[in-house]
């Protein structure tokens, strides 16, 4: 019984990694220049609510939006719970400052009526610190960059 319940928690952890979007996170990781240039690519850290304490891990690619010029696609993937996860893309109007740093102020509407995100924070070259703010939660979310 208990192989069979690590046979099944591993099945579930390999699908989640065979996942859109951690393939291109992986790629955003091998391609990232060390250091840095600047805050574009990817991210890895956590959130954490200060209304419930409840915390997750959070990944997230920051590139230019291919589709709205001087906007910023932030593509987030977040996990609550066991083996709960949700993948959403926060676009903002931003702009590189001349450090290489990116300001991230926004909002947008979260699907299924669940009321409006908003987000506000900071990335440099090697830390992502931010505050996010929805119906009857808030907290923040602390990423650095993932290791080579």
């Amino acid at each position: 019984m208990k192989s069979h319940l690590i046979a099944v928690a591993l099945s579930l952890v390999l699908c989640s990694c065979a996942n859109p979007y951690h393939r291109g996170f992986t790629e955003a990781s091998a391609a990232l220049p060390r250091p840095p240039a600047n805050a574009e690519g990817p991210w890895l850290g956590n959130w954490k609510s200060e209304v419930n304490g409840h915390t997750g891990p959070l990944w997230c690619i920051a590139q230019p939006s291919p589709d709205r010029p001087g906007e910023y696609d932030f593509r987030y993937r977040a996990g609550w719970g066991v083996f709960k996860f949700g993948d959403y893309t926060h676009t903002i109007p931003a702009k590189l400052g001349e450090d290489g740093s990116l300001a991230l102020t926004g909002e947008m509407k979260l699907p299924g009526g669940l009321g409006t995100y908003e987000v506000k924070g900071k990335l440099t070259r090697e830390v992502f610190t931010a505050t996010y703010q929805s119906a009857g939660d808030r907290g923040t979310m602390s990423l650095k960059r993932p290791s080579p």
